[in-house]
């Protein structure tokens, strides 16, 4: 399988801090004990792990095995039965229909064909499934972070660009406002940790010289020191996200 620009950094080392986003998909969609759910872009797992706890058949994908190997680590902690395969969105290895739900959290944002992914999750679902995934939203701390680094992801925060896309391929299309809360000591070390290990951050680095590297540190910093701290002099930012729901896949 051809390298993908997620084998950068170490998405997993971030994963951990955005659990409560599948948790709150799966919850909202809904899952039911045995229905037959994929998770699209499955990275380290979040959401794939928050299905197989409501006792879904959970098939999870991704391009990067070393992201689903993190997975299988963390799920077998907790015992959770889940099948794991290396594939892509653009070109999913089963047959239509095969699943009631898709999944996706901040996954299949970063397909390199956006209209061939929903294409596709669209036809392996049921003639009832459902497909749920999130976004960033337009202006939000982490939108404005990939506008500097890694723009072609940032059409998914832009709501009515993405329910145009996602029209053609389901008949009922939703979104609801979510808000993610994020963390550090400092917006230094907030940025210090997004340049080691989230991929399009530390790619973007990689192509800079010196000096450009230092405006855009310059740039991100000013950014981050852009949000109120939090009580206690600590970096804390709301940063808002988009969760589409789309039902009645169409068929071709």
């Amino acid at each position: 399988m051809s390298s993908n620009p997620w084998q950068a950094g170490d998405f997993g080392r971030i994963a951990p801090s955005t659990t409560i986003v599948g948790e709150l998909l799966c919850d909202e969609i809904p899952v039911y004990a045995m229905q037959r759910v994929l998770d699209i872009g499955c990275g380290s797992g979040n959401t794939a792990m928050a299905a197989a706890r409501r006792r879904a058949e959970v098939t999870a994908i991704d391009p990067v095995a070393r992201l689903m190997e993190a997975g299988r680590e963390r799920a077998a902690v907790e015992k959770l039965e889940i099948q794991w395969r290396q594939e892509t969105a653009e070109a999913l290895p089963f047959d239509d229909g095969a699943f009631d739900l898709a999944l996706s959290t901040f996954g299949i944002i970063f397909s390199t064909d956006p209209a061939m992914a929903i294409s596709e999750a669209a036809r392996v679902l049921a003639p009832n499934g459902r497909f749920a995934f999130t976004s960033w939203t337009e202006g939000g701390l982490i939108d404005r972070l990939f506008e500097a680094t890694d723009p072609a992801s940032r059409a998914w925060g832009r709501r009515k660009d993405a329910q145009a896309l996602l029209a053609s391929h389901f008949s009922k299309v939703t979104v609801i406002d979510r808000t993610l809360f994020v963390r550090a000591p400092d917006s230094s070390r907030w940025l210090a940790g997004m340049k080691m290990f989230l991929a399009p951050v530390v790619l973007a680095y990689e192509k800079l010289s010196p000096d450009k590297a230092a405006k855009l540190d310059e740039q991100l910093l000013a950014l981050g020191d852009a949000f109120p701290l939090a009580p206690n002099g600590t970096f804390f930012v709301k940063v808002p996200y988009l969760e589409f729901h789309c039902e009645s896949p169409r068929l071709s």
